[in-house]
Parts: structure tokens; C-alpha cells; sequence
């Protein structure tokens, strides 16, 4: 370790930044121990044999890197008035503020970056200095038009719909708040209308300007030259936005377990690095040295400086001036150095995922690779293909086992083929990063001939992608991993070490395996341990997902079988069932829904179930008979036929399963109902166990329920009710709720939504019959747990 100094004052540095959760130490504190260091560095230089005061000084030196990283946390905490992030959502807001930075355009959105010093509405009125994410929806001419008009630096007065970023409001989910406020962002706001944008002040930041508009230049060439796959591609790559790389690409990415190639990095950093040494190479190591430093901060400038650039683009400058300075065989203290800067500069970036992959994956390379080299080396392989191969392949085993845990605890998948893919994938990527810049320079001197270039990256992405899908669409691609935490992923590198530690140690082959063997099952049985089962086995589980102005439930019954009632609903920007249902269903265990029931057809109930059958995870439908005169309905039942889903009708019957039942109440005069209102179609069922019962009612308005209500009477008596209609006046009658007396309500539906659901006059009424309420909007997901006896609240 003593050959290694900057690792020594970047683990200190980093435990300062840790311990600024539990305190600070204050800007005098920090003064106080820098003079104590001083004075005990005087002393033990001029009384060298006193080795006391030696010991001292280098602990002094210590507790005061400690605390300036303790300290340098505390002036980078992004910190929001609590007033402010308190607002949830608020129609016709207003904000000023100058241009921090503009997004390039993609289809009909621009957005940008505004860095606002107040912001009012009728609700409030707020002066503060934070950033917005201001985002502009528009027709194709009036948003290219304002695209082409704003500049960074441009003071702005706009109005919107001020909204924040989506929180985890279902087990398991991205915390987008959070990460916009880890950005400093605080909050969305959202234009329709380019002229709610007024620019009060037409400066112009010269040197982002400028950035800005090198940055839309290299994009026009792409998309001029290229197809519309490959220019979604390139501009991940070159420009580090990946915005027009659709969610299914993006998922088959990291299935194939090569996501990492669309984050700009070290990998393309170091085709960067190839690329200029290549074309510098006649010139002399320094000059040489000197015009890839400056090319690199070229390409970081232009990709927007993203922190993952930034990172890889300081290592690789910290790498270049170790190797001229003859210090380049000290790849730790490069590494650690690099680390250094990057959390002077922003202590926040510990925490960011792409840090903590870009550094695990470079030290698991410097750790690991090299008893995998040995390895190699000893099998004395003489085709030197082969060992090119089986080393290139070593190198990205190695990183691959470097960043397991943060890749299972970011992404919760485990991708079984990655090692496979890496082999086509990587070298492909380095091929379309360099063809790609050949193009783009030739064009602005001869743009026929780079047609050409352009046409063969646009073949070779084309073929690449098609590996890309077919390897990430096979079932065994990858396996999904949740539940993985903080303490997992210590237990896994507390292993590594004790196996990268003993494996020297031992000479035998034999000991060698039997040693990988026992560190191996001990991750898997320690990982274990902190794993926690919201849906355990025995208990009848009842969960009420989060899905916005819609209804979703989740049924676990005590025999592990499940059912699903309902899916929320799809639009064009957001689908529940890809991106809320099915990664819930995931991160729960739970491959398959046994019984998908579909109350009615509305959008915000069946639309989800799109994704999910499409998926192959609902083994069966149950849903109302089909209204011929709706075409979405017929619609969803050709999709069921054509994916061999087998449909069941509501009717007046009861299902056992297990020790659970579900009595489907029905009414031939409901049923016989059609047109565009589903409402009064929706199926109604009730789900016994033991002692405690659930009542499901759809969207079932007075009408329906008076029906209900004369015809089974008490058996309607429930202790949990799914409110009707989203807790809407239509539902939720008197006559009905006599019957019914439910001992807790559940309403699901949106924040804040248009449609002001639930309304105020039914919250009133349950609260006169004593009814607990549990509602979406305000509470989240609800998940609640019966053991046939009595129901309780889980917190999950």
C-alpha cells in the first residue's frame, strides 16, 4: 500500500464524503486542523528523530483530508426549500430564469435546462435559485423554429404545467425525483405551446453557445447521411444521448448484458484515444501525447461533458501524463487520482451509478485481469488468434465481475450471454464509432463520398442490432435478480478480496476450484439473508398497484397461485403494463399471472394487459362477455385468440382456489347493456378467505349497484371494498354501502387528477360508516395481507 499514496487519500476522501450523512464539521473545524497539520509537519521535519511527532503529523494529514472531503460535501449539497418541494402539481405556473442548457431535439419535444430565479402561480410564488427541466411539445415546424431561436443564455419567461419527477410509488421502482434533484433539478415543466415562451433578454453564453451549436451541427450530419437506426445510435455514442434509442432497444441491451456500450465512457474514450494516436502518430510522444489530451477534451465538450465522460476523459488524460512522466505501470495511483479530481470537483458523484461502474469495472480489470492473464499464459497457446481472443475475453470477464453487484442493484438482471455478445458487440462499436467519424469529416469537404462510408456503417449497425435483438430477446439471456441490496453487494466484494487474497496462496488446481466453489456459495447463502417476501406463502396478499387515473390489483393467494385485476392504462407516452406491471410482477418473483380478470373495457383497466399478453405472462382471461359494438373489444379478444389466451365469461358462479374463493356476481339485465359507457358492464366479484372478504366493483355506477344491492343483500357485507369508479360520485351509493359496511375503502387513482377523483362528498360518506381509506394518489401502492383471521397494512 505505500506504493500507492493516492489510493490512501482517496479512501479517506471518500469515508469524508460518506460521514457528511450523520454530520459536518464546519468550515472552522477544517481551518483548525489544517494549522494543527502544519505545525506538526514543521516540527517533525526539524526533529526527524522524533518518530512520535512523525506519527502525528501523517494522522493530522489524514483527519484533515477527511474533513475537507466532509466539508467540500457540505457546500455541494443540492438542498431544496422545503416549501418548494412540496408542490406536487401545479397547472399555469410560470417561471424566469436564463438558459442553462439545451437538449438536442428529438421528434416533436425539445427540452431544455432552465436555470430559474423565481417561479409563481395562483398557489404560490417562490424566489429561489434552482434548476427546471423545462420540456416543449409541439408540431414539427413551430418546435424546430424555436429550437433554431434559443440559445444557452437566453433570459426566458415561460408558463406551463409544473410537475415532479415520478417518485417510487410501487416496490422496486426508479425514484425519478430523486435523481433530478441529485442533479440539482427541481421539478418538470411542461409546454404545449411554443408561445408560451417569451425571451425577455436575448444574451447568449458564447462559449456553451457555441458547444450548443457544434453539438446540433454533428447531429444534422448523422441523421443527413445515416438511417434513422443508426443516427439514433451515433448520437448515443458520439453526442452521449441515447433519448431516441426506443425502450425496447434499450431493454435488449441490457438483456444481451452490453447496455454499457450506449453509456459514453471508457470504452469509446479509449476508441477516442486509438483513433487520434493513430492519425498523431508520425509526430513525437509528447506532442503526440499532448494533441490526443486536447482531442479528448474536444470530444468531452462536445458529448455536453455528461459526468460519464468526464470521469473517463480524466482518467485518460490522469493515464497519459503518468505514462510520459514514466509513472504509467502505477495504474492504481492513476485510477485513484482520477477519483480524486472527479470528487473534488463533485462529491455527489460517489453516489452515481456510472461512477461506481466506470471505477469498479477499471480496478476489477487491474485485479483480476491478471491471474486470468496467467492463466492464459500457462496454457502456452501458440495461435495467437486464439490468445488474443481468449484474452480480450478475460478483460471483459474481468469487468464484468467488477461491476455484477452495482449492475444487480441498478438493473436487477444478470445477463447469462454477455460474455458472448461482448466478443461481437465491442469490436463492432469501435468499428461504427470510427467509420462514423471518417464520414462526418469527409462530408464537409466530399459529401458523395461519404454517402458511401455512411451506407456501410448503416449496414454493419443494422446487423449489429439484429444480433443485439435476437441475443436479448431469448428467454435464457439473462436472468432477472431483485431484491439485491447494499449488503449484498458488500458480501460480494468481502469474497472477491478472500478469493483474489487466497488463490496464490493455494498451488493445486484442485484447492484453487474447491476455493472459487466455497466463496461462490457463500455469496449465494449471505445474500440471502436480508431477502424479504412481501407475498409469502399462506397469507392471502392483496396489493394495489400504483398505475395513475386507473385501477390495478394484485392477488397472491395462500396456495401461491396469483391473479391480477385489471392493468391500468396505455397511452402513447406511457404504457403501465411495460413499465409498471411487468417490471412489478419481476421484482416480486412472480412469472405468470394465473388468472388475468378484466373488469370492463376502458382504456385505464385493460389497456396494460396489452404488454403482458404480448409477453406471454397471463395464462388466462376472465373478462364480461364481448360488446360486439365495440371495437375495442373485439379488438382485444382477437389479440387473446391470436396469442392463445383462453377466454372465460363472468357469470354467476363460484371459483375455489385453493382454500380461497372468488363468487363472480352477475345479472343478466347488466350484461345485456352496451355502447361506449362500459361502466355499467363491469364485472363484479367477491374474494373469500376464512373470515375476511374483499369486494371488487370496477367502475360499477348507482345503477349497477342498486341492482347488486337487491339482489344479493348481505352477502355483499365485506371488510375491504374496492371502491367504485375511482372513488367518483356515479359510485359508491348509499343503499349499496349499507349493504357492504366495509371496514377499509381502497381508491385508485391519479395525483392531482383532472378528473378530481375521489370526490369529496364519497370520502365524507365512508367516513360517516368509519371506513379507513387507502388511496393511490396519496398513499402510493397499498399492499394488505390477510391470514384468513384478520387484515393488516403491510409497509413495503
Amino acid at each position: 500500500m505505500s506504493e500507492y499514496p493516492a489510493i490512501k487519500l482517496t479512501i479517506i476522501f471518500i469515508l469524508g464524503i460518506l460521514s457528511a450523512h450523520f454530520f459536518f464539521v464546519g468550515f472552522s473545524a477544517v481551518i483548525s486542523i489544517f494549522i494543527i497539520t502544519i505545525i506538526l509537519l514543521f516540527f517533525s521535519k526539524i526533529f526527524r528523530t522524533q518518530e512520535i511527532l512523525t506519527s502525528l503529523a501523517i494522522l493530522s494529514s489524514a483527519i484533515l483530508v477527511f474533513t475537507i472531503g466532509n466539508y467540500i460535501t457540505e457546500l455541494n449539497d443540492e438542498s431544496f426549500n422545503t416549501d418548494i418541494t412540496e408542490i406536487n402539481k401545479v397547472k399555469n405556473t410560470s417561471a424566469f430564469g436564463e438558459i442553462y442548457r439545451i437538449d438536442l431535439i428529438r421528434n416533436n419535444e425539445l427540452i431544455f435546462y432552465l436555470s430559474t430565479d423565481r417561479m409563481t402561480s395562483k398557489e404560490f410564488f417562490i424566489r429561489d435559485n434552482f434548476l427546471l427541466l423545462c420540456k416543449v411539445k409541439s408540431d414539427n415546424s413551430s418546435i424546430f423554429k424555436l429550437y433554431n431561436q434559443l440559445k444557452p443564455g437566453n433570459y426566458l419567461e415561460i408558463e406551463g404545467y409544473y410537475y415532479k419527477g415520478r417518485e417510487e410509488r410501487n416496490p422496486g421502482e426508479f425514484n425519478y425525483d430523486v435523481y433530478l434533484k441529485s442533479k440539482g433539478i427541481l421539478g418538470i415543466l411542461s409546454l404545449t405551446d411554443t408561445s408560451s415562451i417569451n425571451i425577455l433578454k436575448d444574451d447568449v453564453d458564447i462559449f456553451d453557445n457555441i458547444i450548443h451549436q457544434i453539438r446540433k451541427q454533428i447531429d444534422w450530419q448523422i441523421k443527413k447521411f445515416h438511417s434513422p437506426e443508426t443516427a439514433s445510435l451515433l448520437r448515443g455514442l458520439l453526442l452521449a444521448d441515447r433519448k431516441e434509442i426506443n425502450y425496447q432497444t434499450r431493454e435488449q441491451f441490457v438483456n444481451a448484458g452490453v447496455v454499457h456500450v450506449l453509456a459514453v465512457s471508457g470504452l469509446h474514450v479509449g476508441y477516442i484515444i486509438f483513433i487520434f494516436l493513430a492519425v498523431f502518430g508520425r509526430f513525437n510522444l509528447f506532442l503526440r501525447s499532448t494533441l490526443t489530451i486536447v482531442s479528448l477534451i474536444c470530444f468531452m465538450l462536445i458529448t455536453g461533458v455528461p459526468p460519464s465522460v468526464f470521469r473517463a476523459t480524466v482518467m485518460a488524460i490522469v493515464i497519459i501524463i503518468a505514462y510520459l512522466s514514466n509513472r504509467s505501470t502505477n495504474l492504481f495511483n492513476s485510477i485513484s487520482i482520477a477519483a480524486l479530481i472527479i470528487l473534488i470537483i463533485n462529491p455527489n458523484e460517489i453516489y452515481n451509478p456510472g461512477f461506481q461502474l466506470s471505477f469498479a469495472a477499471v480496478l476489477s480489470i487491474a485485479l483480476v485481469f491478471p491471474f486470468i492473464e496467467r492463466l492464459i499464459t500457462d496454457w502456452n497457446i501458440q495461435n495467437k488468434f486464439v490468445r488474443y481472443v481468449l484474452l480480450f475475453i478475460g478483460v471483459s470477464l474481468s469487468a464484468q465481475l467488477g461491476t455484477l453487484p452495482f449492475t444487480l442493484l441498478y438493473f436487477n438482471k444478470f445477463s447469462v450471454i454477455a460474455l458472448f455478445t461482448n466478443l461481437f458487440v465491442i469490436p463492432a462499436i469501435g468499428i461504427i464509432i470510427a467509420a462514423a467519424i471518417v464520414t462526418l469529416i469527409i462530408s464537409m469537404v466530399l459529401p458523395f463520398v461519404a454517402i458511401y462510408f455512411a451506407s456501410a456503417n448503416d449496414l454493419i449497425t443494422s446487423w449489429l442490432l439484429s444480433i443485439i435483438g435476437f441475443s436479448g430477446d431469448l428467454e435464457f439471456s439473462h436472468v432477472d435478480v431483485f431484491n439485491y441490496s447494499l449488503f449484498d453487494l458488500l458480501i460480494f466484494y468481502v469474497m472477491l478480496a478472500v478469493l483474489l487474497y487466497f488463490l496464490p496462496v493455494f498451488k493445486r488446481m484442485v484447492t484453487k476450484v474447491i476455493l472459487t466453489l466455497l466463496v461462490m456459495i457463500n455469496i449465494i447463502f449471505l445474500s440471502s439473508i436480508d431477502d424479504k417476501n412481501l407475498l409469502p406463502e399462506n397469507h392471502l396478499s392483496v396489493f394495489m398497484i400504483d398505475v395513475g387515473q386507473g385501477d390495478s390489483f394484485l392477488i397472491k393467494f395462500p396456495n401461491g397461485k396469483t391473479a391480477l385485476v385489471d392493468a391500468g392504462n396505455t397511452t402513447f407516452n406511457f404504457d403501465n403494463g411495460e413499465r409498471v406491471i411487468i417490471p412489478l410482477l419481476k421484482y416480486l418473483g412472480i412469472e405468470k399471472i394465473d388468472y388475468g380478470i378484466v373488469t370492463h373495457i376502458d382504456s385505464d383497466h385493460y389497456g396494460g394487459y396489452v404488454a403482458l399478453v404480448l409477453e406471454d405472462m397471463v395464462k388466462e382471461i376472465y373478462k364480461t362477455s364481448i360488446d360486439s359494438s365495440l371495437s375495442k373489444d373485439k379488438r382485444f379478444e382477437s389479440l387473446l385468440r391470436e396469442r392463445k389466451v383462453p377466454i372465460n365469461y363472468f357469470s354467476d358462479r363460484k371459483m375455489d382456489i385453493g382454500n380461497t374463493s372468488i363468487y363472480y356476481l352477475f345479472d343478466e339485465k347488466i350484461n345485456q347493456t352496451s355502447g361506449e359507457s362500459t361502466n355499467s358492464r363491469s364485472g363484479v366479484f367477491k374474494l373469500v378467505y376464512g373470515n375476511t372478504s374483499f369486494l371488487f366493483t370496477g367502475d360499477a355506477e348507482k345503477n349497477v349497484e342498486k341492482i347488486y344491492a337487491e339482489k344479493y343483500r348481505t352477502f355483499l357485507d365485506s371488510d375491504v371494498l374496492k371502491i367504485g369508479h375511482h372513488g367518483s360520485k356515479t359510485s359508491s351509493s348509499e343503499i349499496f354501502l349499507k349493504y357492504v359496511n366495509p371496514e377499509y375503502g381502497l381508491v385508485s387513482a391519479g395525483f392531482k387528477n383532472k378528473f378530481e377523483h375521489p370526490a369529496e362528498e364519497i370520502i365524507k360518506r365512508f367516513e360517516l360508516l368509519n371506513t379507513k381509506i387507502y388511496r393511490t394518489d396519496l398513499q402510493k401502492a397499498i399492499l394488505l395481507r390477510s391470514d384468513g383471521n384478520q387484515i393488516k397494512k403491510i409497509e413495503w
